[in-house]
This record gives structure tokens, sequence and C-alpha cells, in this order.
């Protein structure tokens, strides 16, 4: 998938979305859900942010981002605010 400049946020989340989900090994995530809380780990953020970087072709600021953001809301507001600038 080739993101566009009119790339919303909900979008964005539609895709993050399942990445947390297949990273995680859990049915769905929620805006609130932290990925750490929920059993992730630094491979596994390494590997959302990877599926993240080619799927927007942008270059995220490294584990920082996750370790900032680390609820699905907060990362989704990173990656939107890339991808829709």
């Amino acid at each position: 998938m080739e993101a566009t400049r009119t790339t919303t946020a909900a979008a964005v989340r539609d895709v993050i979305a399942p990445l947390w989900c297949e990273a995680l090994n859990v049915p769905e995530v929620a805006d609130g859900d932290d990925f750490f809380v929920l059993g992730g780990h630094s491979l596994a953020a390494l590997h959302v942010m990877a599926a993240v970087e080619q799927t927007y072709q942008v270059e995220l600021g490294g584990m920082r981002d996750i370790w900032e953001n680390p609820t699905l809301g907060e990362f989704v507001a990173v990656v939107a605010a890339l991808v829709t600038e």
C-alpha cells in the first residue's frame, strides 16, 4: 500500500492496528492499549516499525517513537503526522 498525502489518522489506524495484533498475538487492540503492557517487547516493536516504514515509505524516529508513544492512539498520531504532512 502506498500512502498518499490524503491519508487520514483513521486510515493509518486501520493499517497499524492489525500489525499490533499480529505482533502481540491478540485479537484486537484499542486506542488506549499500551504495546508493552499487552506483552510487546523490543523485537516485536521493531517488526511493527519496519512494517510501518515499508507500508508508508517513511522513516520513523527509531525505537523512541514507540517507547515514548506506547498506546495505539499515540503511535498512530506519530505515524499519521508523518504521512499526512
